[in-house]
């Protein structure tokens, strides 16, 4: 096969690919325990980026100093409002509007060496994708962190399955550099990420979507990033994130782009429905003395033991205690109770018009939880 320059289209691709540069952001918010790590993944992958920001949004603590160390660009925001999203549009704005692919990871993720070698192949195999998430693993050996685990393989799956990503995933991911342009030429858009939506990387997906561009799960690229290891912290990210989405979903409409999203509201809902009235029903029954258990009970959890078994094993660094929360039903019973206290929680919050900072909960939540484990 040959190009339109005359030269054979395999070197014509190995040139372009030489041409890509890569532009990798950390956004980082009180990240001193984790930056390090974060840094060093992306100065030790196989394919480095030709440059690393690391900008860090309004942190107190020794967030710059550490990442100042290493030879990396150093970006503070000042007065940002707009938190994540101000943060990566300003180290978009400054160092990356001209990167063929822009790789973005949190400040406490890291990437396996091979990583963005990886993306940059995805990206010159097809030049309709704009963005491919990672898989991100979820450590910590606590139940709530291998709840998160496990709930992040099977979502991971799910995409892989349909080939399609309808949420590229902040904590790791890449996008083609001309589609974050693209998106950020759009009305009322001061940068690719936006100030609407406490959920940016929900609404970039949809929008990179709604421009013709493919998002999709990579099959080999994974990330390691920290979990929510208490209750309460991982009660307030999953209320932003629940209910950020819900409002995107409502600013958008129903549309062939997110029917799927709002089909799991609905679904959400109708599980809300049918165990309070099952529970409720079968409590009432005990009381009266009516309830009799039967041996066909016991179908329907064999059934589903099996199938979070298979799904446990897709588990990155799983070990058998992760196999036993799986066949014992323990992960998937206390995620979906978990799962619908948020959902009705979000959908009480979006009636009743409440107007509380989602981020500042969230942080608050996990200030929390780390003066507790510094003390």
């Amino acid at each position: 096969m040959v190009s339109l320059t005359g030269q054979p289209a395999g070197r014509v691709s190995q040139r372009r690919k030489s041409r890509s540069r890569i532009v990798a952001i950390i956004p980082a918010h009180n990240e001193e325990e984790h930056i390090a790590r974060a840094i060093e993944s992306l100065l030790a992958q196989t394919r480095t980026p030709d440059d690393i920001v690391v900008v860090s949004d309004n942190s107190r603590d020794a967030t710059v100093g550490i990442a100042s160390s290493y030879p990396v660009t150093v970006l503070e925001t000042a007065g940002n409002a707009h938190r994540k999203s101000g943060a990566l549009n300003m180290a978009w704005h400054q160092r990356g509007t001209l990167a063929d692919i822009i790789v973005c990871i949190d400040g406490d993720t890291s990437l396996p060496p091979h990583a963005v070698a990886d993306w940059e192949q995805e990206f010159n195999k097809s030049v309709s994708l704009g963005g491919s998430s990672s898989q991100p693993v979820m450590t910590g050996y606590g139940l709530l962190p291998r709840i998160q685990r496990a709930e992040f393989a099977k979502s991971a799956t799910i995409s892989l399955r349909r080939g399609a990503a309808h949420v590229i995933s902040g904590t790791g991911c890449a996008f083609r550099g001309e589609a974050l342009r693209q998106i950020s030429r759009l009305p009322g858009q001061d940068g690719p990420w936006t100030y609407e939506s406490v959920v940016e990387d929900y609404y970039l997906t949809y929008r990179m979507r709604q421009l013709g561009w493919r998002c999709v799960t990579s099959p080999t690229v994974w990330c390691w990033t920290g979990s929510m290891s208490t209750l309460r912290a991982l009660w307030h990210q999953r209320i932003k994130w629940q209910l950020g989405t819900i409002n995107d979903l409502v600013r958008f409409g129903i549309n062939r782009l997110n029917w799927q999203e709002w089909l799991q509201q609905v679904w959400a809902l109708a599980c809300i429905v049918f165990w309070t009235l099952w529970l409720t029903l079968d409590i009432s029954e005990a009381i009266a003395g009516r309830l009799r258990p039967d041996w066909t009970w016991a179908v329907f959890p064999v059934g589903f033991s099996v199938t979070e078994l298979l799904h446990a094993r897709r588990i990155r660094g799983r070990d058998w205690k992760d196999l036993v929360l799986a066949g014992s039903l323990v992960s998937i019973y206390v995620y979906t109770f978990l799962c619908m206290g948020w959902v009705a929680a979000c959908w009480w919050k979006l009636v009743c018009g409440t107007r509380k900072d989602l981020w500042a909960a969230q942080y608050a939540a996990e200030t929390v939880v780390q003066e507790k484990e510094d003390a």
